[in-house]
């Protein structure tokens, strides 16, 4: 079987969808989400188990990786709608900055005074604890059919978690820069410069491709068409959004905002959830095929300290948010449990890491990786969890009308 998968995608992309499909209707047996079984059953398949998806051949689906995030990033930005978003005012902000602040401060202390990990690399670190997994968080929320206070609130912040990840982690090169050299010489303003490019020119040609996208809607009725468009669009712009130096996650999020508030029906959006499972099986069972298992074993303490510590900001900090600002009991005791998964956006500050200070990527690689292959298995369950407990899980309500309904 290994050597009919070599080189052959066409079998390795069956192998994917299938074997993730049914590793998540497993795990559901168990009542976990359909996303760690998708992850899951990547990793059997994956080069660490059974070979059968190989590294050669996970460097030529890569592409499966833009198409899910940008068709994610389309989704969440569908979903923030200006009602809600003023509902909810201030506090979206206040909680972000504590969650992710949380986690930023516990896990550089825990790794600088607990690891003794240099302290220009725990504050890297730190701020790459900041940021969420969108993909994983929307496919929980989809699978669940959730809704109310807290997915609402779920949705505004992992919007932000990204944007605002990327800032800090410019200070935070910048301030480790200082830190290894022990002068300011080094210090250059394009560490910060580039950062506010990305993020505002992201938001820029995000509107651009938005009232673009509601134009040609504007002239479209069909349903599948009109999923076309959407879809042909989100590739289009989250591709060449990388390519020229902006953030394809910001831009298409920008895109699906602008579309939904502005366009010609508010839940257009809603459309992609005809057919975004396959695509989201595939995202996330090649995320597991990419995770290496030896790796994580090796480096499984520093990995857990960086994990539990990462848990612990952002569950304290919603908490501490949510108590500030009034919020609802539910978005204030489970909103932090469901900010655990971490993934895309982790992994490309790692390789900002090592083009710049090659001397200490390793390390933080070895950690990173290892954390995020813990957080896409554990992470999503948490998730569940905030949905479950908060009791915004759609499928429950659903099937507690169906009786009365039938009487």
């Amino acid at each position: 079987m290994t050597n009919l998968c070599n080189g052959n995608q066409i079998i390795v992309l069956g192998l994917i969808l299938l074997g993730g499909f049914w590793a998540g209707k497993f795990i559901q047996l168990v009542k976990l989400p359909a996303v760690s079984g998708y992850v899951l059953g990547g990793i059997l398949m994956g080069f660490s188990v059974m070979n059968l998806i190989q590294k050669p051949m996970i460097h030529h689906l890569q592409f499966i990786e833009v198409l899910g995030l940008s068709m994610v990033a389309l989704i969440i930005g569908g979903d923030l709608n200006n009602k809600n978003l003023r509902a909810l005012g201030k506090s979206i902000v206040i909680i972000n900055l504590l969650e992710g602040g949380g986690a930023f401060i516990i896990v550089t202390l825990s790794t600088w005074l607990l690891l003794k990990v240099p302290l220009h690399t725990a504050l890297l670190l730190g701020s790459i604890s900041f940021a969420t997994a969108p993909a994983a968080t929307v496919a929980v929320i989809h699978e669940y059919k959730a809704h109310g206070p807290l997915t609402d609130t779920l949705i505004a912040v992992v919007g932000l978690d990204d944007a605002v990840c990327v800032i800090l982690f410019s200070v935070a090169m910048a301030i480790s820069g200082i830190l290894q050299n022990g002068s300011f010489a080094d210090f250059s303003w394009m560490n910060l410069t580039e950062p506010l490019w990305e993020i505002m020119g992201s938001i820029f040609f995000g509107v651009l491709v938005g009232w673009l996208v509601i134009f040609i809607l504007r002239r479209i009725r069909e349903k599948h068409e009109i999923v076309v468009v959407l879809l042909g669009f989100a590739f289009l712009a989250g591709e060449l959004g990388e390519i020229f130096g902006l953030s394809g996650l910001l831009l298409n999020m920008t895109y699906g905002y602008i579309v939904t508030n502005f366009g010609p029906r508010p839940h257009i959006i809603d459309l992609l959830q005809n057919i975004e499972l396959p695509i989201l099986i595939c995202f996330f069972t090649l995320a597991g095929a990419t995770l290496d298992l030896p790796l994580l074993m090796q480096n499984w303490v520093i990995a857990l300290v960086f994990v539990f510590a990462r848990g612990g900001g952002k569950v304290f900090g919603a908490y501490a948010g949510g108590k500030i600002c009034h919020a609802r009991e539910s978005v204030t005791k489970y909103l932090g449990f469901a900010l655990l998964p971490q993934a895309g956006v982790a992994i490309a500050l790692v390789i900002a890491i090592g083009e710049q200070y090659p001397k200490i990527a390793p390390l933080v690689t070895a950690i990173i990786l290892a954390s995020v292959a813990i957080n896409e298995i554990f992470g999503p369950i948490g998730t569940r969890y905030a949905i479950v407990a908060s009791g915004e899980d759609g499928r429950q309500k659903a099937e507690s009308v169906v009786p009365s309904s039938v009487n």
